[in-house]
């Protein structure tokens, strides 16, 4: 069964509001995203963090989120850029957002020992492409 997740995010929108839709998908989506990275990390103890990104790189284009692109610096506390060209949704703010960024999010935790947060939306229209900046969440 597909889901039309446009449509899904625009009721959580219009029924509890942005910043609360924003929130119950960011909570589904970041543990989600730890929890398959943990089963990847397992079925392939070898992999590089490059070899797991592209496999979830792969997984996005496959389940028509777009084209996404991570950038990690090297530097682990540095941010992390990541971009989706050809976005599903084109949202900054509430449910789509969350459903967009959020997974990565939880996932990318997960890969780098780090908890991170979402600290910059933007989408850039006449290229079609959605971006965020990952950072640690706290400033140990």
């Amino acid at each position: 069964m597909a889901i039309d997740a446009q449509a899904l995010c625009d009721q959580l929108d219009l029924m509890v509001g942005p910043k609360v839709a924003e929130v119950m998908i960011n909570q589904h989506e970041f543990r989600l995203g730890k929890e398959d990275v943990a089963e990847m990390r397992a079925e392939r103890p070898q992999a590089s963090v490059r070899e797991l990104v592209d496999l979830l790189i792969s997984a996005d284009s496959a389940s028509g989120i777009g084209v996404t692109k991570v950038a990690i610096a090297e530097n682990p506390r540095g941010p992390i850029d990541l971009q989706i060209s050809n976005p599903c949704m084109k949202r900054t703010a509430g449910a789509g957002k969350a459903l967009l960024f959020s997974y990565w999010c939880g996932a990318l935790t997960q890969l780098l020992g780090t908890e991170l947060k979402v600290n910059y939306v933007a989408y850039d229209e006449s290229n079609d492409v959605l971006k965020c900046q990952l950072i640690p969440s706290s400033s140990d």
